[in-house]
């Protein structure tokens, strides 16, 4: 069972904070686990460390939870604190030290969604919901805190290809994507390639070839029009890319579905 003590997000210190449970702050006998939105210094190992906005962290019960923002600066965080008897709780492979999630606003509205939930009133549906949410969270996370130490500009490049996704119909080219990373040509595609299993310029088209679909199916554009919508200069070559992509040509594939 997992008991939510206390959560909340996106509070902002403006002074600033200092939090100590060997200074009388709370907290030293449950878990608390945080999400910050500033930089911030951890204690860990023995030293205060600087960590980078976005990080998060899940303190145990038993452990010093020391942490401050950097000087003269705001501090804002998401935090759970919470008692549990959850086995997959405490075979999280990653405690007491702060790493960087892939998805930082997935997790951050995970946040969102547990502090939500354990303010209702008390219910059995609470219960599961608090517990299958903790499930996404710790699930989502133990897998990143894995594979983090080994893949290097993750924040980076996870924003870099919810853009793509949002937007296949800007300009993309593999230097302009390499610039938003500051890294060399070269070593962007192979950083990229090694963290996603294929190339930007592969997504790009997987992307522009989704909502060339969607255009297709749901709306009366001429082929030319949804091209040109889905980011391409030239007609034939949207025509060739979506073929190989799919398997027929554009004007096929709405033909399909419209007798679908």
């Amino acid at each position: 069972m997992i008991d939510v003590l206390f959560a909340g997000y996106g509070y902002t210190h403006t002074d600033g904070l200092i939090y100590d449970t060997d200074r009388g702050r709370v907290g030293y006998d449950c878990y608390q686990m945080l999400y910050t939105h500033t930089p911030a210094m951890f204690w860990v190992n023995g030293e205060l460390r600087r960590f980078p906005a976005k990080s998060v962290i899940l303190f145990t019960p038993g452990h010093r939870k020391y942490y401050t923002s950097l000087p003269d600066e705001p501090y804002t965080n998401d935090w759970i604190r919470f008692k549990s008897d959850e086995d997959f709780i405490e075979a999280f492979p990653k405690k007491n030290i702060p790493f960087s999630p892939a998805d930082p606003e997935f997790i951050h509205n995970l946040f969102k969604l547990i502090a939500w939930e354990s303010n209702a009133p008390a219910s059995e549906e609470k219960d599961g919901n608090i517990d299958h949410l903790f499930r996404v969270l710790m699930n989502k996370l133990a897998n990143e805190a894995c594979e983090n130490e080994s893949t290097p500009y993750r924040h980076e490049l996870t924003d870099l290809r919810r853009e793509i996704t949002h937007h296949p119909e800007w300009d993309w080219n593999i230097d302009m994507m390499a610039a938003k990373i500051n890294l060399s040509r070269t070593r962007f595609q192979t950083v990229y390639k090694n963290t996603f299993g294929n190339t930007c310029m592969e997504e790009v088209i997987q992307a522009r070839v989704r909502l060339a679909q969607e255009r297709l199916i749901y709306t009366a554009s001429s082929i030319s029009e949804i091209a040109e919508l889905c980011g391409y200069n030239s007609t034939e070559h949207f025509c060739r890319q979506f073929r190989k992509a799919v398997g027929i040509t554009p004007g096929q594939y709405r033909r399909n579905s419209q007798s679908s």
